[in-house]
């Protein structure tokens, strides 16, 4: 049995290191387009034309993808298009956003400050989701870790330390604990494969339920108003996220009513897009643009103040830049308390599981020998 549990978990490995070589392939990352941006602007600032730009990417980027992408730009570019409608034919790569800040980099004769501002933009963006990833990683380690070291104690361990003590006593009253542990290795031991099914399916369905329009509007009113977490944390990193594309957009010369527009169309949570959504319809009216943001009530007070200075001075880009700088610390800041946090509950679940099994052991002869003195 052994020897088939590990026969199957070496073919999941290689199905999952099959599965992720091929995503890669395919999946072009913003770090990706970030390396692309920052490629294109050095070669325009040294004088370079666009299309032997073109021309040395394809020879130089290793992502298959990619470099498939920028021989169709290039192509297209050749045909007499610009750079924004080819790189418009991708949408899946390029968002809107980026398409916008390189067609007025194109008209405005600035192609290479627009894309040295991408690239800076999309950067920061990457250290800050980074910054994310890395708070959870060590927990999940720990709770995978602590996961094996159940298993192999739960199904190797209790049983040869339960099994010569019903050998020698047929009729001892096991504990209750040390049953329910019992019954779980048993469990494990029969139905592994069943298991093991089961939790591959569940992965799958929860992937396909997240991408679903309910499910992924309550996954981000979570992410904004989960108790402590959304509201220390989740709102602070779409503040940062926000104010950040904000400014990149404004420095660029993008008209208002167009950055809120691409601003509701790029933001990955429903209700950060949706706040956006409507602030372009109030301003387009001519409204205020701080008072929907504010009426959303997703920002923190900080960001809506000063927005109303910048809106009011008409220093905006730079004020939004202040914020996102501003924000960006406090997440890095709220992170570290969090993990420290995460990493200490973590701890203690570790510590709970282990007494669990370990009472499970040991309970048993405590009680033989609690009747043995009697």
């Amino acid at each position: 049995m052994i020897t088939t549990i590990v026969v199957s978990f070496g073919a999941a490995l290689i199905a999952i290191a099959v599965a992720f070589y091929l995503w890669s392939n395919y999946h072009v990352s913003r770090k990706d387009i970030a390396i692309l941006c920052r490629e294109m602007s050095i070669m325009q600032d040294a004088g370079i034309p666009l299309l032997r730009i073109f021309e040395i990417l394809s020879q130089r980027i290793s992502h298959p993808r990619l470099r498939a992408i920028v021989v169709e730009i290039r192509h297209s570019v050749e045909n007499g298009n610009t750079v924004a409608a080819a790189m418009a034919n991708h949408p899946g790569v390029f968002d809107e956003m980026m398409v916008g800040i390189i067609k007025v980099g194109e008209t405005g004769g600035i192609l290479d400050e627009s894309l040295r501002r991408l690239s800076t933009h999309l950067e920061k963006w990457i250290q800050l989701r980074r910054k994310v990833v890395l708070a959870w990683i060590y927990p999940a380690l720990v709770i995978l870790v602590m996961a094996a070291v159940v298993v192999t104690l739960v199904v190797f361990f209790v049983p040869n330390v339960i099994d010569p003590l019903l050998e020698l006593n047929p009729d001892m009253e096991v504990p209750w604990i040390t049953q329910r542990v019992a019954d779980f290795g048993d469990l494990l031991i029969n139905h592994w494969l069943l298991l093991i099914l089961g939790v591959i399916a569940a992965i799958i369905l929860i992937g396909i339920a997240r991408k679903t329009r309910g499910v992924k509007i309550f996954e981000d009113y979570l992410r904004l108003n989960f108790p402590v977490v959304g509201k220390l944390l989740g709102r602070r990193i779409a503040a940062a996220e926000v104010s950040g594309t904000f400014s990149t957009l404004v420095h660029c010369g993008i008209p208002m009513i167009t950055c809120l527009k691409i601003l509701s169309q790029t933001q990955a949570n429903y209700f950060v897009a949706g706040s956006f959504r409507r602030t372009a319809q109030i301003v387009e009216e001519g409204g205020n643009l701080v008072k929907p943001l504010e009426e959303s009530g997703i920002y923190p007070p900080l960001m809506i103040d000063m927005l109303h200075i910048g809106d009011e001075s008409g220093t905006l880009d730079i004020v939004l830049e202040k914020i996102s700088w501003n924000f960006t610390e406090e997440v890095d800041a709220a992170l570290e308390v969090f993990t420290r946090l995460l990493e200490a509950v973590v701890m203690l679940m570790v510590g709970a599981v282990v007494l669990v099994i370990a009472l499970a052991a040991y309970l048993p002869y405590f009680t033989m020998y609690t009747r043995i003195d009697i």
